[in-house]
């Protein structure tokens, strides 16, 4: 079993709680608070080198405000399936 370090868990968790109040919020100015929080903890992962698990539809934001580096980054990798 393949143990991963207990920030990078605490991160892939943190994406959904932002997501969550990325919904909950109709506030312009906290919602981009709240996206470059997403964006800062999606770079962090990606720096990790080992996100193997796309986040639930549910843990994302609506595509406009995710990240440019999140498509980036699961686009190129290979099919671990």
């Amino acid at each position: 079993m393949i143990s991963f370090p207990h920030r990078m868990s605490q991160d892939e968790e943190h994406l959904g709680e932002l997501a969550m109040a990325f919904r909950g919020s109709r506030d312009q100015a906290q919602r981009k608070a709240i996206a470059e929080e997403y964006a800062e903890t999606v770079g962090r992962l990606i720096s990790s080198g080992r996100w193997r698990d796309m986040p639930a539809p549910e843990d994302q934001l609506p595509d406009a405000w995710m990240p440019k580096a999140f498509f980036g980054y699961w686009s190129r990798l290979p099919d671990l399936s």
